[in-house]
């Protein structure tokens, strides 16, 4: 199998990936569409907000290429060779979540169009926000046979980052670095900003700083306003009954909570569901042993978790 250098449209962007296909004579091959988390994500799982190397998305396609499997996966706007495309910063503001999904389902037609690929035989992985993508995918009726959904965004967006902001709000309370008149403050900005972001989709300029370092700006209102509208239950609980789904969650991914997962599980039990449940994979699928993620362990020079690696290979077996 050779790794090819692919661009593609979707609108005005150019976006630039790796195609892998596998030279087997002329039987047509199944293939992978692998769709990256949040944020300038590139086509190997790596990103510009963190200095060192990840990987998920290139470690996928390994395990795809072992088990068979044709993949497609790319830059997403905003990172790699595709950046910003035709764009500039200030035109940010204008581009909502809706960009990056035109963008999954434009790749899913060219994957399903190459030549080798059988057209019938076209999964979606999702990898974290790349999962709710997926979802979408489905769940509009585009031409999926189905469906990863990689340790997952679970619940409505806004929803996960007022837990996630709760939960790191409490811990600098305990440990005395924040005063609880402070945090209550902060909380009750949040909430309006919440509140503001699913009223009429802006964000107010004046935030406290902790909740604009967390991506509370008005440059990502609408990206967050269309994201959130998105629930990933309820478009869990519409989509195809035949498609064979795969969920995993860990015990120490700490971007996510096991029984945010476990609903959404709930929300899929009608179709050909395996749900994998994992001890020591971090939120990258990076095994850290007996150690807790902090989040700087998703660029440490570590494994990949063989928990996740032969779940996933038996997933993809049964296909």
């Amino acid at each position: 199998m050779s790794e090819t250098e692919i661009t593609f449209t979707s609108g005005d962007v150019t976006l630039y990936g790796s195609l892998r296909v596998p030279a087997v004579g002329d039987t047509p091959v199944p293939a992978v569409l692998l769709l990256a988390g949040s944020g300038p994500t590139d086509r190997n799982g790596d990103s510009v907000l963190l200095p060192g190397p990840i990987g998920t998305l290139r470690h996928l396609a390994d395990i795809l290429e072992i088990n068979g499997f044709a993949s497609l996966r790319y830059d997403k706007l905003g990172s790699g060779l595709t950046g910003l495309g035709p764009y500039q910063v200030e035109d940010v503001a204008d581009l909502g979540f809706s960009t990056f999904i035109d963008a999954a389902r434009d790749g899913l037609q060219f994957l399903a169009d190459q030549p080798g690929i059988d057209p019938e035989r076209v999964y979606v992985v999702g990898h974290s926000e790349g999962a709710l993508i997926a979802l979408s995918l489905a769940h509009a009726g585009e031409p999926v046979a189905g469906l990863a959904l990689l340790e997952p965004l679970a619940v409505r967006l806004l929803d996960l980052l007022t837990a996630q902001i709760d939960a790191q709000l409490d811990a600098v309370v305990a440990a005395g670095q924040l005063p609880v008149q402070v945090a209550d403050e902060l909380r009750v900005a949040l909430t309006g900003a919440v509140e503001s972001l699913r009223a009429d989709g802006t964000l107010s300029e004046r935030l406290p700083e902790p909740l604009r370092n967390a991506g509370l700006v008005p440059t990502n209102a609408k990206a967050l306003a269309e994201e959130d509208a998105l629930d990933p239950r309820m478009l869990a609980a519409q989509i195809d009954s035949a498609l064979p789904v795969l969920t995993t969650v860990s015990d120490k991914d700490i971007q996510l909570r096991v029984e945010d997962v476990d609903a959404l599980d709930d929300a899929l039990v009608h179709t050909k569901l395996t749900s994998l449940r994992l001890r020591n994979a971090n939120h990258v699928l990076k095994d850290i042993g007996d150690q807790q993620s902090t989040g700087a362990d998703y660029i440490a020079d570590l494994p990949y978790s063989a928990e996740f690696t032969d779940g996933f290979e038996a997933w993809l077996r049964g296909l």
